[in-house]
């Protein structure tokens, strides 16, 4: 086997994406939470860029239609995020398609509505298993590949503005996401030296499947909502798909141990 390939500041000094650094070509990216969504429109940015893909979800059938659409090579991987399993079979299927480079950490659950006094143990049980242990199982998987390989990487987590801020009746959620940017800073400091680059992404509103059901189920939120963006609007899915798609990038080469806010200046307004 020949040398490990020298890492530069979190970048491999003979890329081929030096002369684009926003382009993807030969890296392969894990994203979980990808069969709709945010998790999707991120498969898709990755492969339009020249990057392969490793969808992982729940859903089988879902992930095969979204394989299906994308221009670039794929596979795909049904399983449960918090099951280390599905964890090593997706890195498994990365390093099948050419070289893991990347995780992206999107699957996430928000379930439950009711105040922190009213929610039963087995409903924090339930949100903080997919929501951390799952991002922790991924993350521990693929930063041991990436750290042997010595090749540098990108772990992207995705937070939210739930995790820093008080927001009433999802406090499971909230603690989550808030969690989720801790682990984000462990990791950047553990994997630094590797060259593996680790950030969080926190999107305000964004209209998944999720918030447009429930908007439409109740206009009087969607106005809430408006009123709080200084932008006038909520985000659409492809907005909070793009930051993350930069950080997988080496135009980010030196960024890590951050959390973005993709929220269109909700937490600046106050």
């Amino acid at each position: 086997m020949g040398s490990k390939p020298e890492v530069y500041r979190g970048r491999r000094v003979d890329s081929p994406t030096v002369s684009d650094p926003f382009r993807l070509d030969g890296r392969t990216v894990i994203v979980t939470g990808a069969s709709r969504g945010i998790g999707a429109e991120v498969a898709r940015g990755v492969s339009a860029r020249g990057g392969g893909v490793v969808l992982v979800a729940r859903s089988g059938e879902a992930l095969a239609e979204l394989a299906d659409e994308l221009p670039g090579p794929s596979a795909s991987v049904a399983g449960d995020v918090a099951d280390t399993e599905t964890a090593a079979e997706a890195v498994d299927a990365a390093e099948a398609l050419g070289g893991l480079w990347g995780l992206v950490n999107n699957a996430g659950i928000n379930p439950f509505y009711h105040p922190v006094v009213e929610t039963p143990l087995s409903e924090w049980d339930e949100v903080l298993r997919v929501n951390l242990l799952g991002a922790a199982a991924f993350a521990r998987a693929v930063g041991r590949q990436l750290a042997d390989a010595g090749a540098g990487g990108r772990i992207v987590n995705l937070s939210s503005i739930a995790g820093l801020t008080g927001l009433p009746n999802i406090g499971p959620y909230n603690a989550s996401k808030a969690a989720i940017d801790a682990l984000t800073r462990t990791l950047a400091v553990e994997l630094g030296p590797a060259g593996v680059l680790c950030n969080s992404v926190a999107p305000g509103t964004i209209a998944t499947e999720m918030v447009e059901g429930l908007m439409t189920a109740n206009p009087a939120l969607k106005e809430r909502l408006v009123a709080k963006s200084p932008l006038g609007r909520i985000g659409d899915v492809a907005e909070a798909a793009w930051p993350i798609v930069f950080l997988l990038t080496d135009a980010a080469s030196f960024i890590t141990g951050q959390t973005l806010l993709v929220d269109g200046g909700r937490l600046a307004a106050g």
